[in-house]
């Protein structure tokens, strides 16, 4: 499946990496929400408490409407299979390694069954001198599903999963292209996460 762009994910993307300049990542101090204001109802904050586990520090309102309840200190990981679980660990370490960040298609399932597509990117934050304990990214929706507001999705499952980079080749020459350039399959990389029992991860 081919990864597609979005206007939230593009433009978090885009907000994060003028932010980090020659860095990783930026600092978690530096995100200025009205700098974002147009795309906050889909943006999340994650956060890796001290289990290991992966959580949601904050999430904007249309995430919460997606899923039917205030996702702030839900796990990140629960709507996901094992094996989707272990993906996004594992393209979550590749994206660390790679000083990028991480992309995913996702198919989400309501509780009638219905299906809805939704576009995600992944972003690390430095907070304390390190490195992905904090997150910052963006979900939304392929399509408007107003049908979430009462048959709110379930369960995830992962679609395609890319490392991200900017365009910058193109901006050197001038072209015009889209805010973002994907990257292979994630399929190799050197693990800095570790899947514990239960889908979590540190």
């Amino acid at each position: 499946m081919t990864a597609m762009t979005s206007h939230a994910t593009d433009t978090l993307f885009a907000y994060w990496d003028s932010l980090r300049g020659q860095r990783i990542a930026p600092d978690r101090t530096e995100i200025e929400p009205r700098a974002i204001a147009s795309i906050l109802g889909d943006t999340f904050v994650l956060e890796t408490d001290p289990t290991g586990s992966i959580r949601y520090r904050l999430a904007g309102s249309r995430i919460c409407s997606a899923f039917g309840q205030e996702m702030k200190g839900q796990p990140f990981m629960t709507a996901f299979s094992d094996a989707d679980r272990a993906s996004l660990i594992k393209g979550l370490a590749d994206a660390h390694a790679a000083c990028t960040g991480l992309r995913v298609t996702l198919t989400g399932t309501s509780a009638a069954g219905r299906k809805a597509e939704f576009d995600t990117v992944i972003l690390p934050l430095a907070h304390r001198g390190r490195i992905g304990q904090r997150m910052i990214g963006a979900l939304t929706g392929r399509q408007d599903h107003f049908w979430t507001s009462h048959d709110a999705i379930q369960a995830l499952a992962v679609s395609d999963l890319r490392l991200t980079w900017p365009t910058w080749q193109a901006a050197a020459v001038g072209q015009n292209q889209p805010a973002m350039a994907q990257g292979p399959a994630v399929n190799a990389g050197r693990p800095q996460l570790r899947l514990i029992q239960g889908g979590n991860a540190a």
